[in-house]
């Protein structure tokens, strides 16, 4: 009875064991397969027990058992007792725990009576009615209260509890059964069937119990191994959770903390130990806010969070709804964005900031004045834009270097600031150019006043290691009017009044006013006229002769454009040139000047040339030399009639490149000329490095120097230096003969001037006689 007793006792535990991590299962599929494996044991216990107290009894004759009764009531035991297990998983109501009660203590009971019947080819059996009732009534009481009792809230208290109230059922089934049971020994033992004797059903019974010690073994070793399994991966998700960057922090559906990892530990300044259990509104400081663990996703976001004993910081929060089982929690991620936060503000003040001078840059002018403008100016002359060029800033680059031109430009962007009023903003737009928003100016006057400090404080000589610089400045405004509407217009505004400065001789600044308004109105519609001049070709030369000095015969003519503008008359290339060249427009003019000129020349008396000024974007085309070749071969002229005369601006933009173009043109056998010798740099190597067939000596010296000892110094000195290069020159301007006699002694070998002629048209002697003709045929008519 002890060994049966033993078993049944055995059996329970480990179906137990199995049970409880059936109820912890992940999957739904490894939960009904150790509620399966449970009902199994449990089958295999209660009826090893019943057969093991079968063969402890001694009736005083011998007994045989039917083998097929008796397997059939092991698996009666089996199927009954792992559906009641199935029906007790995770039964939540007391119907379902009352249902695996009643199937459980049915079980127990079918098996026990069904099994006696195994001894019915050895013996009669009767039943006392009374203890066959009490027999099931204390199997279904026992088991109603192993599956419903409740007496502790701790699990393994409860699980004692269930365990004995499962053994007094399951034995009080088995005892009080067989005291219920009268045998009487049959005369004869039937042969019939397959009948077992006591010894076979001890092998029997020894293997059954071997199957349930193999399950459990099963069954602990599973659950070890998955336990460590378990704990392998709660460490793993720990390390992962420790390794990340945020805060991280479990919670339990009613805001408490159950865990959290390193990084919260860091956020907080305190142990994680001590988190669980408190509450995370208190924590991360979210006090305002309600309903954190409510089962949904959400983004709180930037958030001020102060931590105990140190600075504010800006963190993120974010919530994410989760659960393990029937068990939800929420996790928090708290991210800090310090970090990133300093690297935007970097990020701006690169994006915002100019890196040499350490002043706003253009993008922040930008947003300034468009805010400045969208606010509305509240009086006519409270927002003022300046714009700032420093002159002759290549000139530094070029002479010291770009250190120390650097060096300048945070010099002006420190003077400048000193200038203007905690209002005022200056910002660097690039290169040497500056621009200042002016606020708060009651009238143009104080506009004025600040680009006049502006101004001198330029003339303070600025101190760069051993040098000393002088510069200037020129300065362009414009004012924002309460109804502008963009920052487009006042900006092309203080442009235009710049460009007013620097045309003006720089160091100095316009306002842009009605006047400067009309004049660039004035000027667009001029450059609108040209392009039609071009497409019509409403242009005419006019010729002025040069002369020999000695002979005053005629050696060549020098073409002059006119622009013959419908409804205006001639208008002289000082008016339109500049714009011609600020509008691409001067290599079109350029081409059909050289082309006209050629065409003429090819009329005149073969000795004499033509000259062609070319400006200096002309000269500088790609396309001249096979214009130049072309124009020549259409027209017929010889090369060396043809004079292209050139400024000293024209060579010093790109000296390589003005040789190479000057070599190809003398290639082809054309004349260069070196125009308004003196004025410009007259440097003594372009006249050496260059291949120059003449030089012109500029008017202003010839208009004077009859009356001036240094004009005419320069003018000897200009013959004397071409000269020595075997280099004639050409005097320009000659007004009297007083200059021409003067000229001849100095031995200039050609004039050009008014003396001589004024430019005109060119008329052949053939159309002065057919002129000459036509009053006298009149006359005769008459």
């Amino acid at each position: 009875m002890l060994i049966a007793i033993a078993v049944l006792g055995f059996s329970l535990v480990c179906s137990l064991l199995v049970f409880q991590r059936g109820q912890v299962a992940s999957t739904e599929t490894g939960c009904r397969r150790w509620v399966i494996a449970a009902g199994i044991i449990t089958g295999l216990g209660v009826w090893a027990t019943h057969f093991i107290a079968l063969i402890g009894y001694q009736p005083g004759f011998p007994v045989k058992f039917d083998a097929i009764v008796t397997l059939m009531s092991a698996l009666i035991a089996i199927v009954g007792l792992t559906a009641a297990t199935s029906i007790a998983h995770n039964s939540l109501t007391t119907g379902r725990k009352m249902t695996a009660a009643l199937v459980g203590s049915g079980t127990v009971l079918t098996m026990h009576y069904f099994g006696m019947t195994a001894l019915n080819g050895s013996v009669l059996m009767t039943f006392d009615p009374f203890l066959v009732a009490l027999s099931i009534g204390m199997c279904f009481g026992f088991y109603v209260f192993a599956y419903t009792c409740r007496l502790s809230t701790n699990p393994f208290i409860r699980n004692v509890i269930s365990w004995s109230l499962g053994m007094v059922a399951i034995l009080s089934a088995h005892f009080i059964g067989m005291s219920a049971i009268t045998m009487t020994p049959l005369e004869t033992i039937s042969e019939t069937g397959w009948l077992m004797g006591t010894g076979a059903l001890s092998i029997t019974i020894a293997t059954t119990t071997c199957l349930i010690l193999l399950f459990a073994a099963l069954a602990a070793g599973l659950d070890s191994l998955l336990v460590q399994l378990r704990q392998l991966e709660a460490r793993k998700l720990s390390a992962l959770a420790d390794s990340s960057q945020e805060a991280l922090f479990m919670v339990s559906d009613h805001g408490k903390v159950i865990q959290a990892n390193m990084a919260a530990e860091t956020l907080l300044g305190m142990p994680r130990d001590e988190m669980p259990g408190a509450d995370i509104s208190d924590i991360l400081q979210l006090n305002d806010l309600r309903n954190l663990t409510n089962g949904k996703d959400r983004l709180i976001g930037e958030r001020i969070f102060r931590p105990s004993g140190g600075p504010e910081i800006t963190v993120e929060i974010t919530t994410r709804a989760m659960s393990d089982g029937d068990t939800g929690f929420t996790v928090f991620a708290v991210r800090d964005l310090t970090q990133r936060l300093r690297q935007e503000a970097k990020v701006r003040a690169l994006a915002y900031r100019d890196t040499l001078t350490g002043l706003p840059n253009r993008a922040a002018f930008n947003n300034a004045l468009e805010a400045g403008i969208r606010d509305k100016p509240y009086a006519e002359n409270d927002l003022a834009v300046l714009i700032i060029d420093v002159d002759e800033f290549k000139e530094v680059n070029d002479q010291f270097g770009h250190d120390v031109g650097d060096g300048l430009l945070r010099i002006v962007g420190r003077r400048i600031s000193a200038c203007l009023s905690p209002a005022d903003m200056v910002a660097r737009l690039g290169g040497d150019e500056f621009a200042i928003i002016l606020r708060g100016r009651t009238s143009i006057h104080q506009v004025a006043w600040t680009a006049n400090a502006i101004l001198r404080s330029f003339a303070t000589p600025i101190k760069l290691g051993t040098r000393t610089l002088l510069m200037r400045a020129s300065i362009g405004i414009a004012l924002a009017e309460p109804e502008t509407t963009g920052t487009a217009r006042v900006l092309m505004a203080a442009d235009r009044a710049l460009y007013a400065a620097k045309q003006a001789g720089r160091a100095c600044y316009r306002v842009y006013d009605a006047a400067l308004h009309e004049a660039h109105e004035e000027k667009r519609d001029l450059e609108t006229a040209l392009h039609e001049a071009v497409d019509q070709e409403q242009f005419v030369l006019h010729f002025q002769p040069k002369v020999c000095t000695q002979t005053r015969a005629v050696v060549g003519r020098e073409a002059l454009i006119r622009w013959n503008r419908p409804g205006r008359g001639l208008v002289y290339p000082d008016t339109f040139i500049p714009v011609a060249e600020q509008s691409l427009l001067i290599n079109d003019i350029g081409r059909w000047t050289i082309r006209a000129a050629c065409e003429a020349a090819v009329n005149w008396d073969e000795n004499e040339t033509v000259a062609v000024n070319l400006s200096a974007r002309q000269f500088l085309d790609p396309n001249l030399v096979s214009d130049v070749r072309d124009v020549l071969h259409e027209t017929g002229l010889h090369p060396a009639r043809l004079e292209l005369e050139i400024t000293e601006t024209a060579l010093i933009l790109n000296k390589q490149l003005a040789a190479t173009i000057l070599m190809e043109l003398k290639r082809i056998g054309i004349k260069i000329a070196l125009d308004d010798f003196g004025t410009g740099y007259s440097s003594m190597s372009y006249v050496q490095s260059f291949p120059f067939d003449r030089l012109k000596i500029d008017r202003s010296f010839v208009a004077a120097m009859n009356g001036d000892r240094k004009s005419r110094a320069i003018v000897e000195a200009i013959i004397s230096l071409a000269h020595s290069l075997d280099i004639p020159v050409v005097a320009e301007g000659v007004e009297t003969e007083e200059q021409a006699s003067l000229l001849r002694s100095l031995l200039c070998e050609e004039l050009q001037g008014f003396l001589i002629a004024r430019p005109e048209p060119f008329i052949s002697p053939e159309q002065l006689e057919q002129e000459s003709r036509k009053p006298h045929a009149a006359l005769s008519a008459a």
